[in-house]
């Protein structure tokens, strides 16, 4: 607590009055955190564009812009610091590491599911579970850089890797998914 309150730029006693105990000062910081899920959905949106992409290569190169978004996002230090400690704390607190799950990673994959779908239906797509589909797609993006990353925090990739990993990750996926014409 006089850590936070130092950071903070306040006394212990206004954090006392704010949070009595250090598991409501948790409690939060997560839901803080995890109410600010819409701009991550909105920034995938975004990235998938306002249009949908009308051949293979320009969904290729939407799915790359993705990838690089979804990395970009969670690769951020106070993400990946607090990803740490919701997992570390997930027995003592259950409730909480399952709200940040359905409000964090469950809903960036529900709007990649929902982005994907105008391009099954448009043929260029083949996913019978777009759920599923989607969390494949995140988790080629970034698997192996949120993996490293949580294990040596010091060590995130560039933005040359970060591009080189987004590229692979939209070609594995429509290797899987793509239908080819």
């Amino acid at each position: 607590m006089p850590e936070i309150a130092s950071r903070a730029g306040v006394s212990k006693q206004t954090v006392y009055k704010q949070f009595t105990d250090k598991e409501l000062l948790f409690r939060g910081i997560v839901t803080g955190v995890t109410g600010k899920a819409d701009a991550v959905v909105g920034v995938i949106d975004e990235a998938f564009g306002p249009v949908p992409a009308a051949t293979r290569d320009e969904l290729e190169a939407r799915l790359r812009g993705v990838a690089r978004v979804y990395l970009d996002g969670v690769l951020q230090p106070q993400v990946l610091s607090l990803r740490r400690l919701i997992i570390s704390e997930a027995e003592r607190f259950p409730d909480l590491a399952a709200d940040y799950y359905r409000q964090a990673p469950t809903r960036g994959i529900a709007a990649v599911a929902r982005c994907l779908e105008p391009y099954v239906d448009a043929g260029l797509l083949a996913a019978e579970d777009l759920r599923l589909a989607a969390a494949h797609f995140a988790y080629l993006a970034l698997a192996p850089a949120q993996d490293r990353a949580l294990f040596i925090p010091a060590e995130l990739p560039s933005p040359q890797e970060r591009e080189r990993l987004a590229a692979a990750a939209a070609r594995a996926f429509l290797a899987a998914y793509g239908v080819t014409r």
